[in-house]
């Protein structure tokens, strides 16, 4: 309460002494402008009042802060009353169970803002070390702010003068000085707002190419693939940190860059200028040249370092807050990508259970983040309302000796604010300090993931004439280490069609990807020649016109439309008849998947390959159309001359009467046998030798 009595106090007097000033200056102009003597003169009475009433009549002479004591006491205990009922009961309205501490990644908790630094650098120098045109934005603003601080200190010279004309009441002065920072004000607007928008090109381009640069890493060597077999430790919801954290990231970049920039170069500009103006004697009292800014100083560093102590819990928590809001969405985003199933289930209901009680862990953050922000806005607070009468405590017993004039005395608030507000830049940030911190470690661990290559090493090397596919000493392993394969070996002849069985859990899908190439958990030799086609049993449709979901992932000038429409045509699409190719629409929804599956038949007749691999590629098709696929393959034209065709499937009694040979795994000798070899012209006998590691695992 005291405190709050001396910030009245120095406020109220500060504000009656300008006032006085103002009321003498009025005087003087009533006193130059006389009126003609035969017109009416005002009574002396009524001229009293004038100089002692505000234009509203408010008695200026009455002004006293001892008239308002009473009602600051009774705000001063209401607010405190309130503050204590509200801390004792406000967590009843939460309405979710606070006790549940959510996990907001431990291995953050000892992290610290200095070690900040050290986590941008890897994530911006890939742009400004390139020739992005960086430094032509960086100079323009560098040359813009430039300027504008050397405005900046005009204008501090200016309130001096003007300040100096009010005291002295200086009519002749105080005009011209309106007319002058009139210009000032005018090339301050047109710099400010031309800086602004030159960093919102700087921003734009920032997060172009970094958006660009991530989402290469991330598609480039499978890793996109890799991250989700991370074994629980791959960076979680990529598509969240290449969106919106590279957005967070670049726009609180230009926002503290720039903040900490404008606070270095005015303490650069005002430190000599404090050093100069400062009064000789501190409170006008003691001989200490300098004496403003050692405790501008020293205030400062006391209230960053609490501010520190206070609001460091921050870090961690906006880091799991950001974590669960992109699990949240991504669960969302899920319900919308598998609306069909949801429906047919019915199971609306757990849908919408399951996304409450996600969101419930949300809000534990953000009450978790409310304590932390408000602890940390209480003593900001309280540091910002004590700031308000620190240069008036330094400065007011000095003012008062007569040892500086208003001018200097108002030309000194304005360089020890500036100085102070310098030394207060991390203060005042600190709260966007935290949340920026939290989002370089999402964005470092991802580039640290991607920049991470699996421990296997399968070589791809090229196929004699006669071979069209061979697997040497293939190992294959679990993400977890446990291995499924041991020194796998598998020959395919050149037009040979050769059919894999086995039961679930003997890792014949992880086989089969380590053949492919996108099995990061192998290592061994693959022999495949420069065509070959993977695929899966359920293959991604990308949303857009009918020739470009048939045609990717080559583009749709590759094909004509005849080509395109032929292959659809054999497939047997009956459901996309009178479509026209450039219809766009969201394929993988209009589709089944037997009609899904027909459509990765049709860009296996475009793309020729020279070896196809199929895994369950007919599952989700009827028997007759399964049956249908497979003659289609077989059929002169459909393949190049001599491809091979290694199919995995359960339909084993369907399919391998299409065949040229079948091989199931024999559980007593840990090995492949032979089920059969059917005779089909132009077919090769083929060996397969296989050594397996049993593991009871579903892949």
């Amino acid at each position: 309460m005291a405190l709050l009595r001396l910030i009245c106090f120095f406020h109220v007097s500060v504000h009656a002494i300008k006032f006085h000033n103002v009321s003498a200056v009025g005087e003087q102009v009533l006193s130059i402008n006389k009126a003609p003597q035969n017109a009416t003169t005002v009574p002396q009475a009524n001229a009293s009042k004038v100089t002692e009433e505000g234009s509203f009549g408010f008695d200026m002479t009455n002004v006293s802060l001892q008239k308002y004591e009473r009602y600051m006491w009774i705000i001063a205990a209401s607010s405190l009353t309130f503050a204590l009922i509200f801390e004792l009961c406000h967590r009843r309205f939460a309405h979710i169970d606070l006790t549940l501490q959510p996990d907001c990644g431990a291995e953050h908790h000892e992290q610290k803002i200095s070690q900040l630094f050290s986590g941008i650098l890897p994530l911006a120098r890939p742009f400004f070390l390139e020739k992005s045109g960086a430094w032509g934005y960086i100079s323009a603003i560098a040359m813009i702010g430039g300027i504008n601080l050397v405005l900046g200190i005009i204008l501090m010279v200016w309130k001096k003068e003007f300040w100096d004309a009010i005291e002295k009441k200086n009519i002749d002065r105080f005009f011209p000085l309106l007319l002058d920072v009139a210009f000032l004000a005018c090339g301050r607007i047109v710099l400010s707002t031309y800086s602004d928008y030159i960093g919102m090109m700087l921003s734009i381009r920032w997060r172009q190419h970094m958006t660009q640069w991530l989402v290469s890493l991330w598609l480039q060597d499978k890793s996109f693939y890799s991250l989700q077999l991370g074994n629980g430790k791959a960076p979680d919801n990529p598509d969240q940190r290449i969106q919106e954290d590279v957005r967070v990231f670049v726009e609180q970049s230009m926002l503290l860059g720039t903040g900490f920039t404008i606070s270095v170069s005015q303490l650069v500009s005002r430190l000599p200028m404090l050093l100069v103006l400062s009064p000789s004697y501190a409170f006008g009292t003691f001989y200490c040249p300098g004496w403003l800014l050692y405790i501008s100083l020293i205030y400062s560093g006391l209230g960053t370092f609490v501010a520190h102590e206070v609001g460091k819990r921050l870090i961690v928590i906006n880091f799991g807050l950001q974590k669960y809001e992109a699990s949240f969405r991504y669960d969302v985003v899920q319900i919308r990508d598998n609306a069909e199933s949801i429906a047919l289930y019915g199971s609306e209901a757990v849908e919408e259970n399951r996304l409450n009680q996600r969101f419930e862990w949300i809000a534990r953050v953000w009450w978790m983040l409310m304590s932390s922000t408000k602890q940390l806005g209480f003593f900001q607070s309280f540091y910002y309302q004590t700031s308000a009468i620190f240069p008036y405590l330094l400065l007011a017993p000095s003012y008062f000796k007569g040892q500086i004039t208003l001018g200097s005395l108002f030309m000194l608030f304005d360089a020890l604010a500036t100085v102070k507000g310098g030394f207060d830049w991390f203060l005042g940030s600190y709260g966007t300090l935290t949340s920026y911190r939290a989002t370089v470690d999402r964005l470092s661990n991802f580039m640290e993931a991607l920049h991470q290559k699996p421990q296997g090493d399968v070589r791809r090397l090229q196929v004699g004439d006669a071979v069209a596919a061979k697997v040497s000493k293939l190992q294959v392993s679990l993400p977890s280490g446990r291995k499924l394969w041991d020194h796998a070996e598998l020959q395919v002849l050149c037009g040979e069609f050769v059919l894999l069985s086995a039961p679930e859990g003997t890792g014949k899908s992880c086989f089969f990807r380590a053949m492919a190439g996108i099995w990061p958990h192998a290592d061994g030799e693959v022999f495949l020649p420069e065509h070959v086609l993977f695929v899966p049993q359920k293959s991604y449709i990308p949303q857009g016109t009918l020739k470009q979901a048939v045609t990717y992932p080559l583009g749709s000038s590759d094909f004509s439309d005849d080509e395109v429409n032929g292959a659809l045509k054999a497939v047997d699409l009956s459901c996309l008849e009178g479509r026209a190719l450039k219809d766009e629409a969201n394929w993988a929804l209009l589709l089944s998947g037997g009609e899904q599956q027909r459509l990765a038949m049709a860009r296996v007749l475009l793309r020729q390959p020279q070896v196809l691999l199929l895994d369950e590629a007919t599952s989700a098709m009827s028997a007759e159309a399964a049956l249908d696929m497979f003659a289609l393959l077989r059929r002169p034209g459909s393949l190049p001359k001599g491809a091979a065709v290694i199919t995995v499937s359960h339909d084993v009694e369907l399919l391998k009467s299409l065949h040229d040979s079948h091989y199931v795994y024999d559980a007593e000798s840990a090995s492949w046998t032979v089920a059969g070899k059917m005779a089909h012209p132009g077919a090769e006998p083929n060996g397969l030798a296989t050594n397996l590691m049993i593991v009871n695992c579903e892949v």
